[in-house]
């Protein structure tokens, strides 16, 4: 995102009115979207769905909820965690962590989210949950998976997928970047509750 404050109002008064990335403008139907999840589930419907986002309803609609859950409950608990510099309430923090992860844990279907296919809602959660993985042993020495082995194999399925490896940041890229808001005791779009 562009430091000039120039360059910043020009991209968010034609790109992202809040400022972030990333962002995407489709050339072909002039449409411009931001936000991660809205810009998965374009381009799949873009594709006509394909695996990422099957024709069935209900399982569009039971994507749809994965993707709400790590958005609404996740993320927010992770990084809540993360951030935590309370030690008091770490139990409490780390107790809202595990159960957002029981969920998985109990309505997996396995291997992946929904089943034997690689769906939009492994997608979604697959950045997630490899930040959340590194980032609480790194910044914590917590094993947030060591008490949900089915998430446990789900995720390490899921990491070992090609189109995850060509994409990985290094570890360093995410040290980087988890210095930057641990330091700044950066909110995240909210994402930061304590």
């Amino acid at each position: 995102l562009a430091t000039l404050p120039q360059e910043r109002a020009r991209y968010e008064r034609e790109v992202n009115p809040r400022g972030k990335v990333p962002a995407l403008r489709d050339a072909e139907t002039g449409v411009t979207l931001f936000e991660s999840l809205l810009i998965n589930e374009y381009l799949a419907e873009r594709q006509e769905g394909g695996p990422l986002l099957p024709a069935d309803p209900a399982a569009r609609a039971r994507i749809r909820l994965w993707n709400e859950h790590c958005d609404s409950q996740l993320a927010v608990a992770h990084f809540t965690l993360l951030m935590n510099k309370d030690a008091p309430s770490e139990e409490a923090k780390r107790a809202a962590l595990d159960a957002a992860l029981d969920v998985y844990e109990a309505r997996l279907v396995g291997p992946y989210l929904l089943g034997d296919a690689f769906t939009l809602a492994d997608a979604n959660a697959l950045p997630f949950f490899e930040r959340l993985d590194f980032s609480l042993r790194h910044y914590k020495q917590i094993d947030a998976l060591a008490r949900h082995p089915r998430t446990r194999r789900w995720l390490d399925l899921a990491l070992s997928r090609e189109s995850f490896r060509a994409t990985r940041q290094p570890e360093a890229k995410l040290v980087e970047l988890y210095d930057k808001f641990l330091e700044a005791d950066y909110a995240f779009g909210g994402l930061n509750k304590n």
